[in-house]
């Protein structure tokens, strides 16, 4: 029995003794290429310009000829008399009727069906020990090694396919701790996929994690903020508003960094403490900072002051702001433009005006003289505009 393994280190192993050492690196990548290229005869000519593209032609023949006598030596036929490969005097292709396994055959043949498993996906998950052809390069192979590269992506892709379907099966048994294991290792392959995000958010919600999708949802955000300069799909935002108007509901207990999201956690004309740190030479360090805390505590209220513009421009310097994109449903927004100073100072100026509004404000400077030179002069015209509540105390 021939079984092969392509994802990861290359492995042959016939009759159980693995052969990959008498068969080489190129011999090893004829099969590869040949069984990529399942049902389908390739060229001899085609073989040559992805393997030996620099030999000449008679060379280049004597090299396709010797692999596939390799190939055929350490080989056998099958129990039904069957060769390992089908040759002819053009092209060449995996005899599919030889009796053999081969990781990215089951694979690439992988459809979902109503008769899947966990056990037979699972199954099929543990194929992926590492990336196709790992740590293999064929020096100057360029076509080749860019046909590596490009199955490399469409197997991740591949797996990416298998895990969703492993999340079905496991939100259909009930199973959301294994569940949101699968969703993350999706997410670590597709960080910004919004429908594994959405999913994460109901199994959580589902497993009474109300809280956890909550904060999943602020640092996705976040990283949409931060990475794309963009904001949440509606549907998630919708998910999200559903999910945090069931947990102020049902009295549940939120993490108190989540504060933010509710109106009601911070009433109006409580006295308020912020500190805040300095950086030198960090431009807007200690605006970001005092931004991320006040994003921290804000109610809607306070935001709802702000336009969405005045809120992505804050998001430029501070992701942990763009939470609060969340809520103005009715707006979709790109951020792909560059911000002027002059707008991010304005919209922070007004974001202070309105969280102090009806509050006595105390903002700690910790390590004052390292602020940064943008910092210190808003600093100075905020002092200027003496906004009562407001108070800051530098040290």
């Amino acid at each position: 029995m021939l079984s092969i393994s392509f994802l990861g280190k290359s492995r042959f192993e016939y009759n159980g003794k693995i052969i990959e050492d008498q068969l080489g690196n190129k011999a090893s990548a004829l099969v590869c290429l040949l069984v990529l290229n399942d049902k389908r005869y390739l060229s001899r000519d085609k073989i040559i310009g992805y393997l030996w593209p620099d030999s000449n032609q008679e060379a280049a023949k004597y090299n396709l000829r010797y692999n596939l006598w390799l190939i055929k030596k350490n080989i056998g036929e099958d129990k039904n008399g069957n060769p390992f490969l089908k040759v002819d005097n053009d092209c060449c292709c995996i005899n599919r009727s030889f009796e053999f396994e081969c990781d990215i055959f089951d694979i690439m043949k992988f459809k979902p069906s109503e008769s899947d498993s966990v056990e037979s996906i699972l199954k099929l998950k543990k194929l992926f020990r590492g990336d196709l052809l790992e740590g293999c390069y064929f020096n100057k192979c360029d076509e080749f090694n860019n046909l590596i590269i490009y199955e490399r992506i469409n197997f991740e892709q591949r797996k990416v396919k298998i895990l969703k379907r492993l999340v079905d099966l496991y939100e259909n048994e009930d199973c959301y701790e294994e569940c949101t294991e699968a969703i993350n290792e999706i997410l670590e392959i597709e960080p910004f996929d919004e429908e594994m995000v959405l999913k994460l958010l109901d199994i959580h919600s589902k497993n009474g994690k109300r809280a956890s999708a909550i904060a999943y949802f602020n640092n996705f955000c976040n990283k949409l903020a931060c990475s794309l300069g963009i904001p949440p799909s509606n549907e998630l935002r919708n998910k999200y508003n559903e999910i945090r108007l069931s947990l102020c509901d049902n009295n549940e207990p939120e993490n108190p960094l989540l504060s933010s999201t509710v109106s009601a956690n911070l009433q109006v004309s409580s006295k308020v403490k912020i500190t805040s740190r300095c950086m030198k030479n960090i431009d807007y360090f200690w605006i970001s900072d005092v931004v991320g805390k006040i994003a921290d505590m804000a109610d809607e209220h306070t935001i709802n002051n702000l336009s969405i513009k005045e809120i992505m421009d804050l998001g430029h310097i501070q992701g942990n702001i763009m939470k609060f994109v969340s809520v103005k449903t009715d707006h979709e927004s790109e951020h792909k433009r560059e911000v002027m100073g002059v707008c991010i100072v304005n919209a922070f100026v007004k974001l202070i005006e309105s969280f102090v509004k009806g509050r006595d404000v105390e903002i700690l400077i910790l390590n004052f003289k390292n602020i940064d030179e943008i910092s210190a002069g808003v600093l100075e015209y905020l002092k200027s505009l003496d906004i009562q509540g407001m108070n800051f105390i530098e040290k």
